[in-house]
């Protein structure tokens, strides 16, 4: 992983969550529905009880397995054997190591580097992902899972997000958003959190994911 910057990426996203339209995108997603209606990614953080995901947060669980399929992964059973099973000591080993408190942009960068914790766990996810089969969407499933271990810190990337946010060539997702996550975007973050009425549980680096998942949606 370089860690080249898109010093660019922080005005383009303050022009996409400042817009109305952000506020009406994260009620439609988190909105509560009869079954098989509405956006199934709703259910991503509710699989498993706070007390549940707290107690867990250094331990990878079948509740984080199961929550994939929230956000259209299914793993392969023999991934997930792996994972629960004899791989499992190396991953919580990992995530021990990994800041559960903080957010992306208060960590250093050195917490995001080629050599850190959450790096090395996404490497190994992302391999795990390529034995199971799909290898177009490793990086998206060691994504999406360090982002259920580590909400606060890991934001998920996928091909939606990736095309909208058109990082620069070489630019790495994690530092870019570091630094792009100023104070201002921060802020109407927030306020398109309190006006969309969403649940505590759903953190600044998960809204954004949903906007900008969203909003891709519609310049498809």
């Amino acid at each position: 992983m370089q860690l080249t910057i898109d010093t660019s990426l922080s005005s383009r996203l303050l022009h996409i969550v400042s817009d109305r339209e952000a506020v009406e995108d994260l009620r439609a997603y988190f909105e509560d529905g009869p079954p098989n209606t509405g956006y199934p990614g709703r259910w991503f953080e509710q699989i498993g009880s706070p007390a549940d995901q707290e107690l867990n947060r250094d331990r990878l669980t079948a509740d984080d397995i199961v929550a994939l399929s929230a956000l259209s992964i299914r793993l392969p059973i023999t991934v997930s054997a792996r994972l629960l099973g004899e791989d499992s000591a190396e991953i919580n080993e990992l995530l021990t190591q990994i800041p559960a408190d903080a957010d992306l942009w208060d960590v250093d960068r050195s917490d995001l580097s080629p050599r850190s914790a959450a790096y090395r766990l996404f490497t190994k996810f992302r391999a795990m992902a390529w034995n199971g089969g799909d290898h177009g969407t490793s990086g998206v499933t060691a994504s999406k899972l360090l982002a259920r271990k580590r909400p606060r810190l890991i934001p998920i990337y996928d091909h939606q997000v990736s095309q909208l946010v058109d990082l620069g060539k070489g630019a790495n997702w994690w530092i870019s958003l570091r630094e792009a996550l100023t104070d201002e975007v921060r802020d109407h973050l927030e306020q398109a959190h309190r006006s969309a009425e969403l649940s505590p549980m759903i953190t600044p680096l998960r809204t954004l994911d949903v906007i900008l998942w969203m909003r891709a949606r519609h310049t498809e």
